[in-house]
């Protein structure tokens, strides 16, 4: 047999005998899992180091073009400062996603991913005690968020399938097999303190795994 059919089929051996995601107890034990978060946190970071530096090559253009110019800079000042909160709020999201991944264990093919008319991306998944019962998150739907991978890619119907991990009525995270893309998503009265949190229908249980996981669930 030739040397590369040989590492072939030990590569494939290797494969078969490592666990699958959804066999860990949690999704932050799965290696894959973490070497995709360490890459979406370089990502991010450097996303948000990009726009920081791109203010000061904005003001170096300010300072060394003609004054009649600002009328054409300011608005370029203000597409940068958007870009640099929807960066800013992506990457704090990272301690985020990673307190998720650290509670609720990988399921596969449980969320399916829709589309919506106002540019953004629903998450459809099982209500955990109820399953006859759909819960929906959503993600985007503010301005410069169309170009996002779960917007567009949703929108063209590139992503067949996708993992969960979390609790549909309070968190999650999101995520393309393998796992790559992590993206988390929350219902609004489960991180808005101005909302009250959800109580109803939801087991002692569960509330205390949201609770681990960073949402807000009321007290008992």
């Amino acid at each position: 047999m030739p040397l590369r059919e040989t590492h072939s089929a030990d590569e494939k051996l290797v494969r078969a005998e490592m666990p699958s995601p959804v066999h860990y107890k949690t999704a932050w034990e799965d290696p894959a899992t973490r070497r995709a978060w360490r890459r979406t946190a370089v990502f991010r970071c450097t996303a948000l180091l990009a726009w920081l530096l791109g203010f000061f090559a904005w003001l170096f253009a300010v300072v060394m073009t003609p004054a009649w110019l600002l009328m054409l800079w300011l608005p370029a000042l203000c597409v940068g400062i958007w870009y640099a909160l929807l960066a800013v709020i992506a990457t704090t999201s990272l301690t985020r996603t990673r307190r998720v991944l650290r509670v609720y264990p990988w399921q596969v093919d449980i969320a399916e991913a829709k589309p919506k008319k106002n540019g953004s991306t629903q998450f459809v998944a099982p209500d955990p005690e109820r399953p006859e019962k759909a819960v929906s998150l959503g993600y985007g739907g503010l301005i410069g968020t169309r170009w996002h991978f779960w917007v567009r890619a949703v929108k063209d119907g590139r992503v067949a399938e996708t993992w969960f991990a979390g609790d549909p009525r309070y968190l999650g995270v999101v995520a393309v097999p393998g796992p790559r893309h992590l993206l988390w998503v929350a219902q609004r009265e489960a991180t808005d303190s101005r909302m009250s949190p959800r109580k109803k229908g939801v087991s002692p249980g569960a509330r205390a795994l949201a609770r681990a996981a960073g949402a807000r669930v009321g007290m008992n």
